[in-house]
């Protein structure tokens, strides 16, 4: 039994104090109180006004421990599984909307990544998002239904930034690592360009990694001749193509030796995507990479149990204004 607000027991405290006043005032022969019924029992009086006391005791006292907020069914398992610790850093990127995956990079990139996380069992997956700078849209967690309902909201301008700031989202991944105690720690960076924005540079970034052995497995998804980064013209309303300085149509492509020099300084690995199929392969071999324990707690919240007191309390309170009236006045106030 756990008690929420135990600082009401003070108030029984009173009994003995209001006990020694009672009986303080009945030596030096004071007219008698309906109160001191609870510690005159000593002087003789009919067996209703008696009863009449311990009922309104037992009526105290149980309403205080109803106060103090009784409570029950609390529980609290610690179990170990076995599971990787995995931040998934997703570019949300303009070129993310190149359509050399079907029906784009994001839209082909987030549905594998929610198969990804349904496959989960005991891993425990966060993610960040970046396009111009990074942010969390996840911490680490075993709510794979939660991660599916926050990855279902992703799109294209989440990050309204411009820009991709690979090394942000790396250092981002790593300070949600910074209070967990797994040995087995992954970063799996998704991007299809190269760095252009945020304020730590990727190989910085993948320094601070190793030193806080955390491998960073990169994912460069697109082909490797590249593809043209869709717009809306805003004055026309239609869809057009990116175009560089001169006019020419631009096409996104992957700095795969900064991407390559990232993964090898964690001891992590680079992998390339150039159609959905492999995209789930490459996923579905990094999560049977490595497995570490971890302890996690189930608790369950607590029940109220005043009404197992507060109930017997109002009957007993009934029954000793029923012994009151149906007898003598529990008062015997001297008319003489």
């Amino acid at each position: 039994m756990h008690f929420a607000s135990p600082a009401a027991f003070a108030l029984l405290s009173f009994l003995p104090l209001y006990a020694l006043w009672s009986w303080r005032r009945q030596r030096k022969g004071l007219p008698f109180s309906a109160l001191s019924l609870f510690a005159d029992i000593q002087k003789p009086r009919p067996w209703r006004q008696y009863m009449a006391s311990v009922a309104l005791l037992s009526c105290f006292v149980l309403a205080v421990i109803a106060l103090a907020r009784p409570q029950a069914g609390r529980e609290v398992v610690s179990t170990t599984q076995s599971g990787i610790d995995i931040m998934l850093a997703f570019d949300t990127s303009a070129s993310m909307l190149a359509q050399d995956f079907q029906p784009n990079r994001l839209e082909a990139a987030r549905e594998v990544v929610l198969e990804f996380i349904r496959s989960q069992e005991s891993n425990r997956v966060g993610v960040v998002v970046f396009s111009g700078r990074a942010f969390t849209l996840m911490p680490l967690t075993a709510d794979y239904h939660l991660l599916q309902d926050a990855m279902a909201e992703l799109h294209y301008e989440m990050v309204r930034e411009p820009g991709t700031a690979i090394g942000d989202a790396i250092a981002n991944a790593l300070y949600r690592f910074r209070d967990e105690n797994t040995d087995s720690r992954v970063i799996i960076l998704l991007t299809d360009g190269e760095n252009t924005a945020g304020n730590t540079q990727p190989i910085v970034a993948a320094q601070m990694a190793r030193q806080q052995n955390v491998r960073v497995h990169v994912i460069g998804m697109g082909k490797p001749e590249g593809a043209p980064v869709p717009v809306m013209n805003p004055r026309t309303g239609r869809q057009e193509y990116l175009r560089d300085a001169r006019g020419n149509v631009y096409l996104t492509r992957i700095n795969e030796d900064d991407l390559k020099q990232i993964a090898s300084l964690t001891g992590g690995l680079y992998f390339r995507a150039d159609n959905q199929a492999s995209l789930k392969a490459i996923y579905a071999e990094i999560a049977k990479m490595d497995t570490t324990e971890y302890e996690v707690s189930r608790r369950t919240l607590y029940s109220e149990r005043m009404h197992w007191f507060l109930l017997p309390a109002l009957i007993l309170f009934i029954l000793a204004l029923a012994l009151r009236w149906s007898g003598r006045p529990i008062l015997e106030l001297d008319a003489r």
